[in-house]
């Protein structure tokens, strides 16, 4: 079994530096986000991606989600031509909503994109991963479950085999929603939705200010 740190009890700092400590490591962090339960390896460590992989029994031709701490950290990682998309509806960020676009020319984005010319973002509204993001970079993020499963809202829905693959377990209770976030295209200056969740397809237009239609595209969701 991983090591298991109850989000509650643990100090603060104590339990920033034990999960960045992993992380770093190249090692693999299951998390509460305001959602569902996570699956984490550090964006830029190729190894613990690949592994993340494995773990989860997840395609490898299926993107995963890249959470980092702001838009701004959000629209570095993508092509200059969708940096305005992403700060259009970055607005809703932190929060639940999953953003595609074409991803930046990054070597280490090639692991995470699986194949895809684009990347999917992500700025969680959770107190203590953003603390996390800001002390160890991007995150490459999946739901907390081998796949074809459930994702978990609550600590005690783990998936034991899961667990046995992973260093280190962040107890959160309850996580979020159970909901997973909402995903949405925005590349070429028009917008898809491509998954809702806590945020509907109407408020995401709204915001972009526009309903022209986009041609079927697919992209990385957090499943």
């Amino acid at each position: 079994m991983p090591r298991i740190l109850l989000l509650e009890k643990e100090g603060a700092e104590d339990l920033l530096q034990a999960c960045a400590a992993v992380l770093r490591g190249g090692g693999l962090v299951i998390l509460p986000t305001e959602t569902v339960y996570g699956l984490a390896a550090k964006a830029d460590h190729a190894p613990a991606v690949r592994r993340l992989f494995q773990v989860k029994g997840r395609s490898p031709d299926k993107p995963l989600v890249v959470m980092v701490s702001s838009t701004e950290e959000a629209a570095a990682l993508v092509a200059p031509e969708d940096r305005d998309g992403i700060r259009r509806l970055g607005t809703f960020w932190p929060g639940p909503l999953t953003l595609v676009a074409r991803a930046a020319g990054l070597a280490w984005l090639e692991e995470v994109r699986a194949g895809s010319a684009d990347v999917g973002l992500r700025v969680p509204h959770h107190p203590f991963l953003l603390r996390l993001l800001a002390e160890v970079g991007p995150l490459a993020v999946t739901s907390a479950n081998l796949s074809g499963g459930e994702a978990p809202a609550r600590f005690a829905d783990l998936d034991p085999v899961l667990l046995e693959g992973v260093e280190l377990a962040v107890d959160g209770g309850e996580s979020g929603t159970g909901r997973p976030s909402t995903v949405a295209l925005v590349s070429g200056g028009r917008l898809k939705v491509l998954r809702e969740g806590d945020l509907g397809e109407e408020e995401l237009r709204r915001a972009w200010g526009s309903d022209a239609p986009f041609p079927e595209e697919a992209g990385p969701s957090g499943g």
